[in-house]
This record gives C-alpha cells, sequence and structure tokens, in this order.
C-alpha cells in the first residue's frame, strides 16, 4: 500500500502557530486504518500488506513564511548568504515541527504494526505483525530548497529519502507546482513567492506587533498559510469573525496595508504583470465577503489564475496513475487518472450576498477528483490485490466511502519537475 500527503506546512514558528496538535495522531490512526482495509483482498480474505511507502509530495515544511525574510535578504535571490538563509529557516522548521513529524521518522525505522492473519483469511486483533515502511519526502515550492539540503535531512534518521519525484509501480507522485498559473516564471521570484513573503509574512509580523495581537495572530496566519492563495481573503474573514469590533477593524486595515505592500513589492521585484496581474490580484485581495463583488474582469482573472495549466516534460505511461500535492479541485482534470491532494483553489467567488458565481471554466466551483476539505489531505493507492474490490485504485483518507479514479481520457498532463 502506498500512502501519499502533502502541505503540511510545518514552519520555524516564527509568525504562524503550528498545525493542529490532532494532525499526527489522526494521519497515523487513518494510516492503520487503511492499511487494515487493503489487507482484504479480492477474494474477500485478509492478508497483511507486504509493505507500505508514504510520499510526504511538497510544502511538507513552510522555508517562505518566516520573519527571517523580512530584513532585505530575498529567497529568490542567487546568493550564498539566500542559501544559508533557506538553510537556517528548514532547519528551524524541522526542529519546531518534532511532534509533527517524529511518528513519521519513528514509522520509516520501526515501520507498521497491522493484525496478523489466521488460517482462514481473518484478521487476528491481538496478533500483530510489522510491516517495513519506506518515507520519502518531496520538495514542493515552499520548501524547495529541500532537495538541496535532502542528504543533511535524511542523514538525521537514516531511512527516510528527500527528492523531486516518486514513480513505481504504476503511480508518479510530485508536487506539481508546476500547473499553477502563479508560479509560471521561468526566472526571478514567482508570483506565489512574492504573496507568500511580501504579503502573508509581512502581514503576520505586522499582527505580531500589536499589542496583545501575538496570540490570535499566529492563530489567524496559520488559517492562511494552509489556504490556496487565492483563498487568502474567504479565510481571513473567517478567522476575522471570531475577533472583537476593535481587533477586527485592524486586522482588516493591517491587511489591506500588507496588500498595498505586496503589490509595489511585486512590481519592484519584477513579478509578471502581463494584462494587469498584480492590480487584479490586489483588488481580489482587497475583496472580502460583505463587500460589494469584484468586477467581472478581476473574477475572469481570478478563473484564469485559479485553473492548473497542463505540465511540461516527458508524459507518464498511459495507464500510471499520478497523484499530485499541490494543486486542489481541477476541473478540466475530471475523468483523468489524477488524484489532486491540495486545497480548492479559491472558494465560491460570491458577491455581497455569498451567492456562487459559477465561471466559464468551473475554477471557482469544487469540481474534480481532489480531496476535499474536512479530509486529510492524503491518499491510500492500492497494489496488486489489496481492497475489497479489482476497479477500486484509491481512496482519501478519512473517507468512509471509496473514490476510484474514472477510466483514462487523457490531457497533456505531464512530469511535475
Amino acid at each position: 500500500m502506498l500512502v501519499a500527503t502533502a502541505n503540511w506546512g510545518l514552519g520555524d514558528g516564527s509568525l504562524a502557530a503550528a498545525p493542529d496538535p490532532s494532525f499526527p495522531g489522526r494521519l497515523a490512526s487513518e494510516l492503520h486504518r487503511a492499511a487494515l482495509r487493503a489487507g482484504f483482498r479480492h477474494d474477500g480474505r485478509y492478508r497483511p500488506i507486504a509493505r507500505l511507502g508514504l510520499v510526504l509530495a511538497g510544502d511538507t515544511f513552510d522555508g517562505l513564511v518566516s520573519d527571517r525574510w523580512l530584513d532585505g535578504v530575498r529567497p529568490w535571490e542567487r546568493r550564498r548568504q539566500v542559501a544559508e538563509r533557506h538553510e537556517d529557516v528548514l532547519r528551524a522548521a524541522w526542529r519546531a515541527a518534532r511532534r509533527h513529524v517524529g511518528w513519521v521518522v519513528r514509522l520509516a525505522r520501526r515501520g507498521l504494526v497491522v493484525p496478523a492473519a489466521d488460517r482462514h483469511g481473518r484478521p487476528v486483533l491481538s496478533a500483530r505483525v510489522r510491516v517495513p515502511a519506506d518515507v520519502v519526502v518531496l520538495a514542493g515550492d515552499r520548501d524547495v530548497a529541500l532537495a538541496r539540503l535532502g542528504g543533511g535531512f535524511s542523514s538525521r534518521s537514516r531511512t527516510i529519502g528527500v527528492g523531486g519525484i516518486w514513480e513505481g509501480d504504476g503511480v508518479r507522485i510530485a508536487h506539481g507546482v508546476a500547473c499553477d498559473p502563479l508560479a509560471a516564471r521561468a526566472e526571478g521570484p514567482t508570483l506565489l513567492q512574492s504573496l507568500a513573503v511580501d504579503l502573508i509574512a509581512r502581514f503576520g509580523a505586522a499582527l505580531r506587533g500589536r499589542p496583545g495581537g501575538a496570540g490570535f495572530g499566529r492563530k489567524l496566519l496559520r488559517l492562511l498559510v494552509d489556504a490556496a492563495v487565492l483563498d487568502l481573503p474567504q479565510r481571513l474573514a473567517g478567522g476575522m469573525a471570531a475577533l472583537g469590533a476593535e481587533d477586527g477593524a485592524w486586522v482588516e486595515s493591517a491587511w489591506r496595508r500588507a496588500v498595498d505592500h505586496w503589490a509595489r513589492a511585486a512590481r519592484r521585484v519584477g513579478c509578471v504583470d502581463d494584462h494587469g496581474v498584480v492590480d487584479a490580484i490586489a483588488a481580489w485581495m482587497h475583496h472580502l465577503p460583505g463587500m460589494p463583488g469584484p468586477s467581472p474582469a478581476i473574477r475572469r482573472m481570478v478563473e484564469i489564475l485559479a485553473t492548473p495549466l497542463p505540465m511540461s516534460g516527458q508524459a507518464p505511461s498511459t495507464d500510471a496513475l499520478l497523484v499530485l500535492g499541490h494543486p486542489g479541485p481541477a476541473p478540466h482534470l475530471v475523468g483523468e487518472r489524477v488524484v489532486c491532494l491540495g486545497p480548492p483553489t479559491v472558494a465560491p467567488c460570491g458577491h455581497a450576498t455569498g451567492e456562487p458565481v459559477r465561471m466559464s471554466r468551473g475554477a471557482c466551483v469544487e469540481t474534480g477528483v481532489a480531496i476535499l476539505p474536512g479530509r486529510l489531505s492524503a491518499a491510500a493507492i492500492l497494489e496488486a490485490d489489496e481492497g475489497p474490490g479489482g476497479g477500486r485504485e484509491w481512496w482519501p483518507l478519512a473517507d468512509d466511502g471509496a473514490a476510484a479514479a474514472a477510466p483514462p481520457n487523457r490531457v497533456p498532463f505531464l512530469e511535475a519537475a
């Protein structure tokens, strides 16, 4: 059995709170549950899975939303000082995330304990067997420096591999940031990088600087770190709902200042601004629920930016299952053998009434084969005759019903790295 998960966003703790402390336990529990389900074979008999593969498909760590980037050193510059700063941020994130990644290290060292089988092909809960586990961490867009530091990180556990793409047994797993229009830039800062540093991190620093604001600011920033970039206004509004009127007004003002700062910085550092992209994103970020809806031109631009691009590179084999950590629901992938682990690209983008606007390409509607909100950002992928049915390929963890990829109907969706 293979399990893919992504987008944990474990930061250095300088600005955002740590992820939900129950997350490691939930994921470990669901992993054991998935292993038990996979042990029931097509013939109805139970046999323990032979092995477990766990692939963390990018953005396990957050190397961008950190106060270490607010002193003028830019993460997209090619200087030795910048490389050293990347190392500092990721090592700090590793130290801060021990309680979240400790069980992964133990899993890699000790394997997974699952029920044994009796001679009638039934699980024996009182008897246990240990299944070997392989753990691989893939670099994403927020922890891209992990690929360079792979040797140092893997040597700490001696059992965890680090790389860019995992491939084997008819499955390919990659982070898939190349299909994000916000990352479509060959050189210099991408819009994703710029937004993470000059908007989210800058906003977090402002929250931390408000007297009495450090507590709710860290939690509020956690909501933004876990969101897709174009969903930031919706997530911010949700977090502000728990604040009092005075704090809420101050946070809204600080957010608008941060958006304006980002727009100026994005132009200054050379982010692409074809067709007014920066202006459109800034206008979208200023739009909070309860305000008049953004103009049709802004919505059309957001629709384009929310629609994943085909990725360049060598095409996987036609029968391969492609698992991507970065993209969320992708309407043009409906019917593809593609599993997307990312959050929805953008929430239903409505007017002041909150009614969703269905766009021509469906980018603002949650559709497609994807891990949706409320589920763990993880999927179990079956091998050989694992699982009780021959037509089932994979299912989202924490989901009682199985979700199977539809028969292939491929578009040129290609290699992610």
